[in-house]
Order: structure tokens, then sequence, then C-alpha cells
């Protein structure tokens, strides 16, 4: 894996993604925009009941507006790109360290492996890999 700042076509793209997730919290929860707060979780939770066969971009929509609850829950954390052999997307990465998180590859990963979907749960399940406890020694 190799990491990069976020590109200008990176950054628009984020926005957009962004904007659709406010779009959605309007559509399905009657909320006016989604500030980045933990408050945002139970919304975007509402999102996923509201429309059970999110389409990619949804997905995407919802993930972004997850990540950056996370970014603004774990000080110290940027977004950045991540760069695999097979696949390029956004991360939330701990600044100085190898600590990441893909939010899409998160929620997917919770969305196809749950009965029932829990971001309260899947928040606290990325922080915790962005802080993992020391090892000993």
């Amino acid at each position: 894996m190799r990491f990069f700042d976020l590109e200008p076509a990176d950054s628009r793209q984020l926005a957009q993604e962004l904007l659709e997730a406010d779009a959605l919290a309007q559509t399905c929860c009657a909320a006016d925009l989604l500030g980045g707060s933990q408050h945002d979780l139970p919304l975007l939770q509402q999102i996923i009941e509201c429309m059970p066969a999110l389409d990619t971009a949804q997905v995407r929509a919802i993930a972004a507006a997850l990540g950056r609850v996370l970014l603004l829950s774990q000080p110290g954390s940027e977004w950045a790109v991540v760069q695999g052999v097979q696949r390029r997307g956004l991360a939330i990465r701990r600044i100085g360290t190898l600590h990441w998180i893909s939010p899409e590859g998160a929620l997917r990963s919770h969305l196809h492996g749950q009965a029932a979907t829990d971001l309260q749960r899947l928040h606290a399940s990325m922080l915790e890999r962005l802080n993992p406890p020391a090892l000993a020694a």
C-alpha cells in the first residue's frame, strides 16, 4: 500500500460525495446538513434503514460522511489516498503512523456482514483501528 495526499480531483470527489450525503439526509431524515459530529451517526443510520438497497454512489456518500465523523473524532488524522495493487481510494490516515482505514471499505464490510447495521459500533471499531492497543513488550 502507498499513501498520497489528496489531489484536486480527489478533493472534488470527496466534496461531491459529502453533498450527496447531505441530500440523502434531507430526503430520508428531514435533516439539514450533516456537520461531521457524532450526531451524524444516527442520521446516517436512518439513511441506511430508509434505503435498504443502496447503490454505489450512495454507499460512497455515506462512507464519506462517516469518514468525516471519524476524522473529527480523531485529532491528528487526515484524509489521504491509499493505492493498492487493484484499487485506489480515500482513507483516513493517522498522521505519523501506518494506521489507516477506508471508510468505504469498512462500511461495505459492515453492510454485508451484519444482520443489523450499527454505525455507532462501526465508528468505534474504526477508531480502534486507528488507535490499536500498544503491543506488550
